[in-house]
């Protein structure tokens, strides 16, 4: 509280009215104050908006691949070690931070159609983070130099909620589940899929022109 200094003011009720003005003043700033933490608190959710999305992008990306083992016909179970090709990093962006991850990853998962949100990777859940074991693999009596190769599917998506007052906007990035192939150096992968052409030039080598 503002001091009253009254021993200048020729009259106690010139001191007296000075003391009522302070007191309106802070009255007023405390109403103020508030009205507007009440307005804060009431500020509406995008809890029930809806999620509409622009774009939905699925692939099996690479994540780890082994390095090539020479197999020989007798050989029987042959086991690889894969290493870490690339880290897959979930993440949910959005324009306006009353938009929850956990609300985009569930809308995302309705989207999907019949993937559970728990089986959706929320921030945090890096793929390298998940564990890892060495591939026992039977060679069926081949004979050659052999990869092994894993991967997972990401989804890349952009969307826009509904929201009280406007739309909001932003994107997701997040993976789920694990593939996994073998590979024969020498056997041109050309019409697989991108992350297993991508498996066979880091392990094996160029592709044959």
């Amino acid at each position: 509280m503002a001091a009253l200094l009254c021993t200048v003011v020729p009259s106690a009720a010139a001191c007296t009215a000075a003391a009522a003005k302070t007191t309106a003043k802070e009255t007023t700033a405390k109403e103020t104050a508030e009205v507007e933490t009440k307005a804060t608190a009431s500020t509406p959710s995008c809890a029930d908006g809806a999620v509409r999305w622009t774009s939905v992008h699925r692939e099996r990306r690479l994540t780890e691949v082994s390095p090539v083992v020479n197999v020989r016909k007798d050989d029987g179970r042959i086991t690889f070690h894969l290493g870490p090709v690339r880290n897959i990093v979930p993440r949910v962006g959005t324009s306006d931070d009353r938009v929850s991850e956990r609300q985009v990853l569930a809308a995302l998962a309705r989207h999907l159609k019949w993937w559970d949100v728990e089986q959706l990777a929320a921030p945090g859940e890096e793929s390298a983070d998940r564990r890892r074991h060495p591939v026992e693999v039977d060679s069926l009596g081949h004979a050659g130099r052999f990869v092994e190769a894993g991967g997972v599917q990401v989804v890349d998506a952009s969307f826009t909620v509904t929201c009280p007052g406007r739309d909001v906007h932003g994107s997701v990035t997040t993976w789920f589940g694990d593939v996994s192939t073998s590979l024969a150096c020498g056997v041109d992968p050309r019409t697989e899929e991108p992350w297993i052409q991508e498996a066979y030039r880091l392990a094996c080598g160029p592709l044959s022109p």
